[in-house]
């Protein structure tokens, strides 16, 4: 017989997918695709090699490039959140300062108004304080002086 190919039957088999099917009668052979058990096993150790699965093989292994993978993402999800937080802390500097801005001329207005407010209550109680004196003595003099006189609007009735 001939070279066969090395690669998996797909018609099951050995090395195929599916499950050996009862050899044929008479010709001594696995299946109906005539494959040898050790062109199909040396067949699966060449994909495994090509795919990097085999150690030492071309590549890393899948289990490698999902690590990678995983790391890559938790690395970039990291540095978008850092990103994130500096944007936030930028955003609430400029608020704050047009905050400030804006509080600043109230502020200076706000202050104005209590000077202004403390100025006229010092002047009144100044003014109590000289005036008091004499309040008093004329409303003394009020309640202590009776003179007696009638109301204009009392009318006498005849």
């Amino acid at each position: 017989a001939g070279q066969q190919h090395a690669v998996p039957c797909p018609h099951g088999g050995p090395g195929g997918q599916g499950q050996p099917q009862a050899e044929e009668a008479g010709t001594g052979q696995g299946h109906r695709g005539g494959h040898r058990p050790g062109a199909v096993v040396g067949a699966a150790q060449h994909l495994h090699q090509g795919l990097g699965v085999a150690g030492g093989g071309l590549g890393p292994g899948p289990a490698v490039l999902q690590t990678r993978k995983a790391r890559r993402l938790k690395q970039a999800k990291e540095e978008a959140q850092m990103e994130v937080e500096q944007y936030r802390r930028e955003r609430e500097q400029e608020f704050q300062s047009k905050q400030q801005a804006a509080m600043g001329s109230q502020g200076n207005l706000s202050a104005e108004v209590e000077q202004a407010t403390r100025r006229q209550v010092q002047g009144m109680q100044s003014s109590q304080q000289r005036n008091r004196e004499r309040v008093l003595a004329q409303l003394l003099g009020m309640v202590c002086d009776v003179r007696p006189q009638v109301h204009p609007n009392y009318r006498i009735s005849a």
